[in-house]
């Protein structure tokens, strides 16, 4: 049997898909088990959920796909000659494999190069610093003018900011990716015809919603934005620009079915984190007895 290219480039993504660790999970699972394969990714997935894990990582320690790099401090101004800007050492995702793969098999090498670039600069923004347009050449292993062509596209396209250090003018105002989508979802647009207008991944936009409807409903419960932070397992930085889009679109009634739905959502999430904190509280109290009675 002749192999054409496609067959080729499939069997390439499938090896790839073979190296995340959600998989290793999932057949280890699915063999220990005896349940099927589509059972056992549930399971994954709720579990890398639970414990904070993959693509719900939050933490220091660097997951597969990433890598740590030195970037401008977001507090340089413009036009400092590099070698005497301060520089912090952050964590970026370049590979993550499920999104990554999803956007190529659909729209291309160009849109998933998009993707990454669309990440890692706001990635780099959370942790208070900014990429550079060589940084990313260098990160994705392309040339500058492919990321300059790239960048250009995208916000021309989307009407959003990337936060490169040449753009860092304009991050103040305009809206990035992930408040673009959110915004889009406000307007009561579905997560797949988001994930579809923006070539973006699906996962990636669901992430995104999510993390507003939570970010949402935990804010008018705490009333502090790092605790908000916190509960949710998002950065500061970006609670405060999910509060901005809520602010914008609250008190209008046009989207008033939306946003119940929204505040249906962030509760159900709420409810969870309550239903742990009650299990670790009878945990300990069990612990305790235990200790008194040894």
């Amino acid at each position: 049997m002749v192999k054409t290219y496609h067959d080729r480039a499939e069997e390439s993504t499938k090896r790839l898909e073979l190296r995340s660790t959600a998989h290793s999970f999932t057949r280890i699972i699915s063999e220990g088990t005896n349940c099927s394969p589509f059972e056992a990714s549930i399971i994954t997935e709720k579990a890398q959920e639970v414990f904070r894990i993959g693509d719900y990582h939050e933490k220091e320690s660097l997951q597969p796909g990433q890598m740590s790099w030195q970037a401008i401090s977001e507090d340089e101004p413009p036009g400092k000659p590099l070698d005497e800007c301060k520089f912090k050492r952050i964590r970026l995702t370049i590979v993550s494999i499920d999104e990554d793969i999803e956007v190529l098999k659909q729209y291309g090498h160009s849109a998933k190069r998009g993707q990454q670039i669309l990440r890692i600069t706001r990635e780099a923004l959370d942790q208070r610093a900014l990429l550079t347009q060589e940084d990313l050449a260098i990160l994705l292993d392309c040339d500058v003018k492919t990321i300059r062509t790239d960048i250009k596209r995208y916000q021309q396209k989307h009407d959003v900011i990337i936060p490169t250090r040449g753009n860092k003018k304009d991050i103040g105002p305009g809206l990035t990716h992930r408040e673009r989508a959110v915004e889009f979802f406000i307007q009561g647009k579905d997560t797949v015809t988001i994930a579809r207008d923006m070539n973006h991944s699906l996962k990636a936009i669901e992430r995104y919603t999510q993390a507003f409807c939570r970010v949402v409903y935990c804010q008018a419960q705490l009333r502090n934005t790092l605790k908000t932070a916190l509960v949710v397992g998002v950065s500061v930085v970006a609670v405060n620009r999910y509060l901005g889009l809520k602010d914008k679109y609250w008190n209008n009634p046009e989207y008033s079915e939306r946003l119940s739905e929204i505040e249906k959502v962030g509760s159900q999430f709420w409810e969870y984190q309550d239903s742990k904190k009650s299990l670790g509280r009878a945990k300990e109290g069990k612990d305790e007895r235990k200790l008194k009675n040894f």
